[in-house]
């Protein structure tokens, strides 16, 4: 199987040191007293610095995002499902926290960058051809697997936003396109696993309800501020009070409120997000 490795690249200074004359290649000067003072050294000049790359800067904006959805899976399961990486205009880099399940609330992580980290991260994607129209990525190189899912890489810069979608992408694909993509999502995440992060309190949460049958795994609603009677699919409600039972909740977890039972599934409203439109 490939390894994937990538490589940042640095610019190189070039430091022109002046000199003039003498066989040890310093000038040295006396003043009338006879005193010697050494000549002003030429101030060392460095190669230009790369032009930085404009991006959107709010904090509601995305400049990239990776996620990785779709396929064959249950509804529960395809609504819980965040990005595996998001950073946001003003630096903010949102990951999928660690869960030993899939559960009914993904926890997510925060940290943020300075505008050297997330200059790094555009590079990165211009280096892969990514800031650019997207290429062909359907995969030519054997039989089509059915209800894979597809891997999405967003990215805005310069005024212009690109999407990538690679329908069930590997860490084996030859294809040059798709190499690339991949090449780029694992140099990305080598990044963000250097850094430390906290973990992320959204205010927020979508929430999908559906009425169920089932009388198994139940656990009592958490909340009394939010009434599972009175949504109907999808809604926005305050996250106080459920982000720990959520996503403590395998996706078996049923929950009951005023003597009916439910399926709840939630997501935290992440930068760019337009949950439930």
């Amino acid at each position: 199987m490939k390894n994937y490795l990538a490589l940042p690249l640095s610019a190189l200074a070039l430091v022109l040191l002046g000199g003039c004359g003498g066989d040890s290649g310093a000038d040295v000067a006396s003043d009338p007293a006879g005193t010697p003072s050494a000549a002003p050294s030429a101030s060392p000049t460095t190669a230009e610095d790369p032009v930085m790359l404009t991006h959107p800067t709010g904090a509601d904006d995305v400049v990239l995002s990776i996620e990785t959805g779709g396929g064959f899976v249950p509804v529960e399961y395809a609504f819980t499902n965040q990005p595996t990486v998001l950073l946001s205009g003003d630096g903010r880099l949102f990951r999928q926290g660690e869960t030993r399940q899939q559960t009914r609330l993904i926890p997510m992580t925060v940290t943020t960058l300075d505008e050297a980290q997330v200059q790094e991260i555009l590079r990165l994607a211009e280096d892969a051809g990514l800031l650019g129209t997207p290429p062909d990525y359907t995969d030519t190189s054997g039989p089509q697997i059915s209800d894979a899912p597809t891997t999405s890489v967003v990215l805005s810069a310069g005024g212009e936003t690109w999407r990538h979608d690679a329908y069930d992408l590997g860490q084996d694909d030859e294809q040059a396109a798709r190499a690339a993509l991949g090449d780029f999502i694992v140099a990305v995440t080598a990044l963000a696993d250097g850094l430390e992060a906290e973990d992320f309190a959204p205010t927020e949460l979508a929430a999908y309800v559906m009425p169920t049958g089932l009388d198994r795994d139940v656990e009592p609603w958490p909340s009394d501020e939010v009434s599972l009677a009175d949504i109907d699919g999808c809604q926005v409600v305050p996250a106080q009070g459920l982000l720990d039972p959520l996503g403590e909740a395998p996706l078996t977890t049923m929950f009951r409120q005023d003597g009916a039972v439910y399926s709840v599934s939630a997501a935290a409203v992440l930068p760019g997000d337009r949950p439930c439109s």
